[in-house]
């Protein structure tokens, strides 16, 4: 990700801390956190003058494995709440199954992330509740892609995770269910503020042995 030289350069000195902080390098740091081994040293291999800044997600992530707080001058943001329809893959526990498949099918990619789906939503589009998802944070979404969104609410700076079909309506683009349940039957708008899709679902699903 490309950003101004000043953000770039608060990105770097935070990366650089993360070591002495957590007792762990930057590689062992972003395999903990399920990233890719370079996501967090490519921006230091730049040099002074890169422009490689780290994004948000990636950020969140890390904060939220090791307890560092962010960058300075990192915008707050919603928290977003993971409870009702999916939750981020914990990949903190070395004996699960799929973890070195998960692994194996992410790779040196950056921008992609495992979710656990636990909604009805995307049902009829063959993702049923229970599904390990990846989520390609790079990919630009196109009509009928299965999308990851998140809806803010400013007011109590809270985010609500959702997964749905993306749609263009002219002249506006919708997020809508495949589900039989009526209770998603709503269409949500997506206006870049307010409803914000993060990313779209690649093909693949995983389910933990019963």
């Amino acid at each position: 990700m490309r950003g101004d030289l000043a953000t770039a350069r608060l990105h770097r000195e935070w990366l650089r801390g993360l070591p002495a902080r957590t007792g762990k390098s930057l590689t062992k740091i972003a395999e903990d956190t399920g990233l890719a081994r370079s996501t967090l040293t490519r921006p230091l291999k730049e040099g002074d003058q890169g422009t490689s800044t780290l994004h948000a997600s990636t950020i969140e992530k890390v904060v939220q494995a090791t307890g560092v707080a962010p960058p300075a001058g990192s915008v707050a943001r919603p928290q977003p709440a993971f409870s009702e329809e999916a939750s981020p893959y914990n990949f903190g526990n070395p004996g699960d199954p799929l973890r070195a498949t998960l692994k194996a099918m992410i790779g040196d990619r950056n921008g992609i992330d495992p979710w656990t789906l636990k909604t009805r939503a995307l049902e009829l589009a063959g993702y049923l509740p229970g599904d390990i998802v990846l989520v390609d944070l790079n990919a630009s979404p196109r009509p009928g892609d299965a999308v990851c969104a998140q809806v803010y609410d400013w007011s109590s700076m809270k985010a609500e995770t959702v997964m749905r079909v993306f749609e263009r309506a002219p002249p506006v683009e919708v997020l809508v269910a495949r589900s039989m349940d009526p209770a998603f039957a709503a269409p949500i708008v997506v206006d870049g503020e307010r409803v914000v899709v993060k990313g779209v679902l690649l093909p693949h699903r995983l389910r933990a042995a019963a």
